[in-house]
């Protein structure tokens, strides 16, 4: 009995320096400010879904971002989404909801996690936090994420998306390199770079 009640009150007395004594919420909260603060982050990424796989990168800078793969170019301002597709050879315009933009920004679901979802511990390797965000919407379109934190980084280094109809969408993350502040007009479709493509407005 008397080494059971050292072992309590050991664990009471260090509780606060085992990883896991900080919520999964303040550890995301940690994450989210960081990327928050960051003038600008360069990714660079392989998103795996469907047994298929592609390399890519996107250029974050608060709300807004610029992706580029090798099909696929997207801009978004924080309201208008210009998507160019070299399959299709147009360009399409839209105004995501946000969990649109999560589907193709997955930094933006970090962002969002303390309003539209609720975050969990799971079991994590050493140096690596593991997070299970899940949706507070019965109808959302991604129904959970879980996040793998680089503890020494403070970054992601991975983010796995589950839809509403099973879908699973897998983004490893390679490198994350904070910049400085960029222009608005980097994340607006420029007509010049793509003179003779068509442009659909889908607003």
């Amino acid at each position: 009995m008397k080494k059971f009640t050292i072992i309590l009150l050991l664990t009471f007395i260090f509780a606060p320096f085992i990883h896991g004594a900080e919520s999964a919420s303040a550890v995301l909260g940690r994450v989210a400010e960081k990327i928050r603060s960051s003038g600008s982050l360069n990714i660079t990424y392989t998103l795996t879904a469907n047994g298929e796989r592609a390399d890519g990168n996107i250029l974050i800078s608060s709300d807004c971002f610029q992706l580029s793969s090798p099909q696929v170019r997207s801009w978004y301002d924080g309201k208008t989404q210009w998507t160019y597709s070299s399959l299709m050879g147009e360009v399409n315009i839209t105004e995501p909801t946000p969990e649109e933009i999560a589907q193709v920004n997955p930094f933006a679901i970090i962002k969002s996690f303390s309003t539209d979802y609720t975050a969990s511990f799971l079991k994590s390797p050493k140096g690596f936090s593991n997070i299970l965000l899940k949706s507070k919407k019965k109808n959302a379109d991604i129904t959970s994420a879980t996040v793998t934190i680089n503890d020494s980084t403070g970054y992601p280094s991975s983010i796995k998306l589950i839809m509403a109809g099973g879908q699973e969408f897998s983004v490893g993350i390679k490198s994350v390199k904070p910049g400085q502040s960029l222009p608005l007009s980097t994340f607006r479709y420029n007509t010049k770079e793509y003179p003779s493509v068509r442009v659909v407005d889908l607003r």
